[in-house]
């Protein structure tokens, strides 16, 4: 006899467990699947992306600074890079998160099963686990299988040569001493700067013609010079051709030309563009070969639909596989959501866990606001920062907003001075008509978490006038903020 449920959630992730946790505090009862292998929560993010890599990130910046400590008065002699125990306190972060979740299931009385779910029809759900199978009824069922990362034909992972986001945060002995990346959203230069600062060669290789295209083409233009005067090599409007990638005793050799006004590849997710516009710059030589250790492939990701045995219900699949829900997450069969990477929008964790608590709010008739994509922060940990939400100057002009702009440089705050972070800046968008902020785009210290600050502000439909008059302590990273929001009106005070 199947056991009975107000709610099913498929996925564990941000997308799943955040949201099975706000159905039990609703007055739920909630069953959560999870497949992965140790019945680990957290899915993509905790246990092979934004954790893990933060994790390792960390230690980058701390690398970095050891380095250039004698700037400081600080001499600390000769630093020593030891990647072993980089990577156990990596695992210890996850375990101790792992451990979290797991307890915060037990809190919220969420039965957890580890296996793979798929519909048997559509509110009867199959469990397959190592011990046989189970079935589960549900009122409701969220789902939230996340993503997994992708190739290109002929560039295959295999762990050592050809790798993946999840071989990096999963090898506990060593790191290339010369990497390739290929692609330039978050996951490949995130990774680049990582690599860099432990020492590798680094050479990034981007098909369209600027670096994080998905940014405003500024920010591209300012990670460029970054990247470059650290002396990580940057090729735009550079195609690499997966055939020619040939493996040797000491790495990889694969041949890149410029891509010229070609089509582009098509990727989906979070994980990576092999693909913009705007702010051309440098392409590789025709049909130059890069040599490295290992290529690190970060051309995006794509949705984890296949077990989920769909045929039986009425959800419906884009071309990408990506799964069509209205605003509140409701897909095409009642009764059945889905959230996170699974429905498209932003692929990014924080925007899962959003999607997923709107989704088990509105099951619950608790009237939710509908997702905002503009609403969603776009954070970058590469070494500078970068940190967005909302429409660029261009993307508003080109839904016919009259705009007004701002843009104040991190060289004018005294607490980037101090921290040996001067370079960066701040952008604000705004409606003329209304004073409603559009949009806030970054790049500097500690972006990540001051954009914040901007996503409040138009969540409540704040003004940059009223963000100016915000009292913004000093000294602080915040000023730039502040001044940025003043200098919408034309009157910053320290530039």
């Amino acid at each position: 006899m199947a056991e009975s449920f107000d709610l099913v959630v498929i996925g564990g992730g941000n997308g799943g467990y955040i949201p099975a946790i706000r159905a039990s505090q609703l007055g739920m009862s909630v069953a959560l699947i999870e497949k992965r292998e140790g019945g680990h929560l957290g899915g993509t993010c905790l246990n092979v992306g934004c954790i893990p890599t933060k994790a390792l990130l960390q230690t980058a910046h701390l690398l970095h600074d050891a380095r250039n400590g004698e700037d400081y008065g600080v001499n600390v002699g000769e630093v020593e890079f030891d990647y072993p125990q980089a990577a156990k306190r990596r695992e210890q972060v996850v375990n101790q998160l792992r451990r979290g979740v797991q307890g915060l299931m037990k809190k919220n009385k969420i039965t957890v099963y580890n296996g793979v779910g798929s519909f048997v029809e559509p509110k009867k759900i199959k469990v397959e686990t190592e011990d046989g199978e189970e079935e589960l009824e549900a009122e409701h069922v969220l789902i939230s299988t996340g993503s997994a990362v992708s190739t290109l034909p002929g560039l295959e992972f295999d762990g050592e040569k050809v790798i993946s986001s999840d071989d990096i945060v999963t090898n506990d002995e060593n790191y290339p001493g010369s990497v390739i990346v290929l692609g330039s959203g978050a996951v490949g230069v995130e990774f680049a700067s990582m690599y860099n600062d432990f020492g590798a060669d680094v050479t990034v290789v981007e098909l369209l013609d600027r670096i994080v295209p998905l940014e405003d083409p500024e920010i591209s233009e300012a990670l460029e010079k970054e990247f470059e005067d650290r002396g990580i090599r940057v090729l735009t409007s550079t195609k690499a051709d997966p055939e020619s990638l040939e493996k040797t005793d000491s790495g990889i050799k694969i041949t890149v030309a410029g891509a010229g006004s070609g089509e582009q590849e098509e990727t989906e997710g979070e994980g990576g563009s092999y693909g913009g516009e705007d702010a051309p710059t440098g392409e590789a030589d025709e049909g130059e070969t890069l040599e490295a250790e290992a290529i690190l492939v970060a051309v995006g990701r794509r949705t984890v639909t296949e077990d989920l045995n769909l045929d039986v219900t009425n959800v419906e699949l884009d071309d990408h596989g990506v799964i069509q829900v209205d605003e509140f997450g409701r897909t095409g069969e009642d009764g059945v959501y889905a959230a996170g990477d699974v429905i498209g929008g932003y692929w990014l964790a924080h925007a899962a866990g959003h999607e997923g608590t709107i989704a088990v709010e509105h099951m619950a008739g608790e009237n939710p606001m509908p997702m905002d994509q503009n609403l969603v922060p776009r954070v970058t940990f590469c070494r500078p920062e970068v940190a967005s939400f909302g429409l660029s100057k261009a993307q508003a002009e080109e839904e016919g907003y009259e705009v007004k702009e701002s843009k104040f440089p991190f060289r004018a705050i005294g607490k980037a001075l101090i921290e040996g972070e001067p370079n960066g800046f701040f952008k604000i968008v705004a409606d003329a008509e209304t004073d409603l902020i559009l949009g806030m785009h970054a790049i500097g210290p500690k972006v990540t978490d001051l954009i914040t600050e901007g996503v409040f502000a138009k969540l409540v439909e704040g003004t940059p006038e009223e963000l100016g008059m915000a009292i913004h302590p000093h000294p602080s990273l915040s000023e730039v903020v502040g001044e940025s929001a003043m200098a919408v009106e034309g009157h910053p005070i320290h530039f």
